[in-house]
């Protein structure tokens, strides 16, 4: 298979996913594993179209292919962890940024707050890039329509405003979703020179270890200059300011 015919294949395979088109992702992703039988990609959409048309027993047998070729693999996994369960299976997009590992420091998965409704919830995909934007108190998670999917914890949305707002900048992908909750994962896609000795996602038993006084350093210039884009609840949280007073407070 050549590489123009392999990345053709692979766009109307990940095109067939984003349009529900199950009998054609089966046809596309077998003809890319007649050229390239270890293809774990093509084999993981190849078993999502199965399930997705009620096919669990063809499902199952491509995901435990992938297994075989690949134990960690945490697509496959799930999906067998699944069908075990009998759980509904969403839809799921493909791509080099849903890779779902964690680089310590540099990436997290992270359990939304102020979630959107379930209807707007039903219509996101595993592995469907989202986007951050700053808001008076937190971070809000949108869509590529700029629609609320939901918001980071507190603490998480005051680190993170600082940093973007001194250069790094940020991906974000859905990484889980059911009934109780929204999971994204972030990862660092550019550090700024200003920001090259902080951790986006420092751990807090090395903070802890080392006393890096990392919170000192984002904590200055704080609050930011953020926009607002909504009205938030007043009496909800306490926000990024009460946090602000709060460790003020702490160290007078």
């Amino acid at each position: 298979m050549t590489m123009s015919n392999s990345s053709l294949l692979r766009a109307k395979a990940i095109q067939a996913v984003k349009d529900s088109d199950w009998k054609s992702a089966i046809l596309i992703n077998q003809e890319i594993l007649e050229q390239s039988p270890k293809n774990l990609e093509a084999m993981n959409r190849l078993g999502l179209a199965y399930l997705k048309l009620k096919k669990e027993k063809e499902a199952k047998k491509i995901f435990k292919n992938v297994l075989k070729l690949d134990r960690s693999n945490i697509i496959a996994n799930k999906h067998i962890r699944k069908i075990k369960n009998k759980e509904k299976t969403p839809d799921v997009i493909f791509n080099h940024n849903a890779d779902f590992i964690e680089e310590p420091g540099k990436s997290k998965i992270i359990s939304l707050h102020r979630l959107t409704s379930r209807s707007q919830l039903d219509k996101l995909k595993i592995g469907q890039e989202c986007y951050l934007q700053i808001k008076n108190r937190y971070i809000s998670i949108v869509d590529d329509k700029k629609k609320h999917i939901g918001a980071l914890p507190e603490d998480i949305s005051f680190r993170l405003s600082k940093l973007i707002s001194d250069g790094n900048q940020y991906s974000c992908v859905i990484y889980k979703i059911d009934d109780k909750q929204c999971c994204v994962q972030l990862k660092e896609a550019f550090r700024s020179a200003k920001n090259q000795q902080l951790q986006s996602f420092p751990s807090k038993k090395i903070n802890n270890q080392f006393n890096l006084g990392e919170d000192i350093i984002l904590e200055k210039d704080i609050p930011l200059g953020i926009v607002s884009t909504d009205e938030d609840d007043e009496n909800q949280n306490e926000g990024l300011e009460t946090v602000m007073k709060k460790i003020e407070s702490s160290n007078s």
